[in-house]
């Protein structure tokens, strides 16, 4: 699949395979037969505001634009895009996490949902990671991204017309147009038209100032497809259900309790989960066991895509301050892989200290060494009852 195609327009996952391009050359107007489409405001019979809003705009703004302008990060914010020409053009777009000068976005399809880290730096948007098939919460934002191989160039400044950069060989991406106003169903924008040429396919994205992409156009020979911003969510968080488990030893079996995670653009899945690790889940008895101590953290959490195992690493205070015998330790472990196993709904989990293979007086994992996540005739669903 071409890269083009996955960063700016995941709408088209499964049609860019059979065309493998993307891209567009000019501001082609839908509207009057294909309504989810955008519309660019006339000025006059045959005038599509590029002479009044697109050259002498530019000249007559006070200050630069900046690339930052026309890719903002939105927090708590959910845009709907629609169109025609694939039955994946549809697509929600909403950021995970929002930290200085990079932003962790999650794009949703009827093919897949794809995290994208988007790094804003010396006058250039890029999208420097993805990862596909990521249904549950996890950060990626806050990896070191230095060396990141992948990275492409959304946007590069000076906002101006005639603005060009390769994106891969034989690829070029040209700001070809300034100033425009776009119409779609959400309102008026003021956008910038950015082109990416490839052999066979132009594709052609249209970035509206202070929100980003609102619409998208892919062309070749006569495919069309197209995508458009419909709706804008706002006070939008992504509503999980999240399983914990936790030892009940007296009893040899462990307990769970379901619990709905609201998750807003900066809510770390980390964070979460320690709240619930730290406390056992009914603090009005003491035959239920917290899994870790208040003084561990929960370094990440993700999904090991190459392995397909999920993964969670902690403080080195996960041992160090565990108060448990090897019978209760093995529980702890359990319900902690059981958490784990069943929140990525995969078969085995890595869990690790410091990035290192667990290690204990009791337990002692090898590099590669996997704990199965299995369930057991030993689990019984209880009522979670938290001391105020």
């Amino acid at each position: 699949m071409k890269r083009t195609v996955l960063l700016l327009g995941i709408m088209f996952l499964v049609f860019a395979l059979i065309l493998g391009g993307c891209g567009s050359d000019n501001a082609s107007d839908n509207g009057e037969t294909m309504p989810p489409n955008g519309e660019e405001e006339e000025n006059g019979e045959e005038d599509n505001g590029e002479e009044e809003n697109g050259e002498n705009a530019e000249e007559n703004n006070e200050e630069a634009l900046s690339s930052y302008d026309y890719y903002p990060f939105l927090q708590n914010l959910r845009l709907h895009y629609d169109g025609e020409g694939s039955e994946y053009v549809a697509e929600t777009v909403h950021f995970d996490y929002i930290y200085e000068d990079r932003a962790q976005i999650r794009r949703q399809t009827a093919g897949t949902t794809l995290l994208e880290v988007i790094h804003y730096d010396d006058g250039k948007v890029y999208s420097v990671l993805q990862e596909e098939e990521s249904y549950q919460r996890e950060s990626f934002y806050n990896l070191d991204l230095a060396d990141a191989e992948n990275a492409e160039i959304l946007i590069m400044e000076p906002i101006e017309i005639g603005t060009q950069w390769e994106v891969g060989e034989g690829i070029l991406r040209e700001i070809t147009n300034v100033g425009m106003v776009l119409e779609t169903y959400v309102g008026e924008f003021e956008v910038i038209e950015v082109t990416t040429y490839e052999e066979d396919s132009t594709f052609t994205v249209y970035y509206g100032k202070d929100y980003g992409k609102v619409k998208s156009l892919f062309e070749a020979d006569e495919t069309e497809i197209y995508a458009v911003l419909v709706e804008i969510e706002e006070d939008y968080a992504v509503v999980q259900e999240v399983t914990f488990f936790y030892p009940e030893f007296n009893e040899d079996r462990l307990v769970y309790f379901n619990e709905e995670i609201s998750f807003e653009t900066n809510v770390e899945v980390e964070d979460i989960f320690e709240e619930f690790f730290h406390r056992s889940p009914r603090e009005d008895s003491d035959e239920y066991t917290a899994l870790i101590s208040e003084n561990t953290s929960i370094n990440f959490i993700r999904f090991n895509r190459e392995d397909f195992v999920g993964h969670i690493d902690f403080s080195e205070e996960f041992i160090t301050e565990m108060n448990a015998g090897g019978p209760l330790e093995s529980m702890i472990l359990s319900s902690v892989v059981r958490t784990i196993g069943d929140y990525f709904m995969v078969e085995e989990v890595k869990l690790t200290i410091e990035g290192e293979p667990y290690a204990s007086g009791h337990f002692e994992f090898q590099e590669g060494e996997y704990l199965n996540n299995s369930p057991s005739d030993k689990e019984e669903e209880i009522e979670k009852k938290w001391m105020e």
